[in-house]
């Protein structure tokens, strides 16, 4: 693995790394509990031709570890070099907080692996929550590393042997994730003009069935335990927290309201969507309002029930 200190081994690394058209990416910060976080390490795996190896091992020695830790010259030649070029994707799991350190809006063509599990069907996605080891393991059968390392001082030097080999599974593990991620993207990815209706028409039926009588049950449950919790003054039990509070809404006639900011000469003005009672009303003198039309296409769905109910 290499573990790079030296500037000039540092700065011919970023420029191998222009080379290639995907870069997966992970950063490990020192002090990040502080008003002053200091980034310690850029990780970076190189996207390279042909299946990802079969050992751990085999894939840690394509990693690079960049040193930079108090080296703000050489973040912002990764930054300028790579992060600010649209030809290489960057690849990220919660991009944000790495992009805090690594240019921020200057970064281009940049892909988060949080944001794109989120956006797929959580029955696609059976993890019991996204965080990288987590996908990493539960997802793709990787196993589970020993995360002691990740509240460690990554503000001292030298760094520890298991230190560095953390760091440089971080990257390993997030490529898999990513090349697993973007396999159930595809899956998704189906032509309507192609699809099963009859098939996908009775499997919407049956999960139409099964959501009744789960939102059935989770309602005759949640009242339950809202009541239970309420009555025995419990705030949180396992994972659901309770609590009440008193929400006001003020209502006033609309008549009265007009009148109001026309004596006073208000500003308060907005635009007023007209339900189809009020543009009834309003039908007749319509033509001496200022009034522009939205329209939108809504597909529906409606389940007929047999003629024999």
């Amino acid at each position: 693995m290499p573990y790079l200190t030296d500037p000039t081994d540092i700065k011919d690394a970023i420029a191998t790394c222009t080379q290639v058209k995907r870069l997966w990416v992970d950063t490990e910060v020192a002090d990040y509990k502080t008003k002053n976080p200091r980034l310690s390490l850029i990780q970076i795996l190189p996207e390279f031709p042909g299946d990802f190896p079969n050992s751990l091992e085999l894939f840690m020695n394509r990693v690079y570890l960049l040193d930079v830790l108090d080296r703000p010259e050489l973040t912002r030649e990764f930054i300028n070099a790579i992060m600010s070029e649209p030809a290489i994707e960057k690849v990220f799991h919660n991009a944000s907080y790495d992009l805090r350190f690594l240019g921020k809006y200057q970064a281009k063509n940049v892909t988060c692996t949080l944001a794109l599990v989120k956006r797929l069907p959580l029955f696609m996605v059976e993890t019991s929550n996204f965080q990288l080891k987590t996908l990493a393991c539960e997802l793709c059968g990787l196993p589970r590393p020993d995360s002691s390392e990740q509240q460690s001082d990554w503000g001292i030097r030298p760094l520890s042997e298991n230190q560095i080999r953390y760091a440089t599974l971080d990257p390993i593990y997030l490529a898999y994730v990513h090349r697993r991620l973007m396999e159930i993207e595809g899956m998704t990815q189906r032509d309507p003009a192609t699809d099963n209706v009859k098939v996908l028409a009775a499997e919407y039926l049956r999960l139409k069935q099964e959501v009744a009588l789960l939102e059935s049950e989770l309602s005759y449950v949640e009242h339950r335990l809202k009541s239970a919790m309420q009555a025995q003054r419990i705030s949180q039990m396992h994972r659901v927290k309770f609590s009440s509070y008193a929400r006001s809404t003020y209502k006033t006639p609309f008549s009265e309201l007009a009148k109001l900011v026309q004596e006073e000469q208000l500003d308060f003005d907005f635009v007023l969507t007209l339900t189809k009672d009020m543009r009834a009303q309003l039908d007749a003198v319509s033509d001496r309002l200022p009034m522009s039309v939205e329209t939108s296409e809504t597909l529906q769905l409606k389940v007929i029930k047999p003629e024999d109910e």
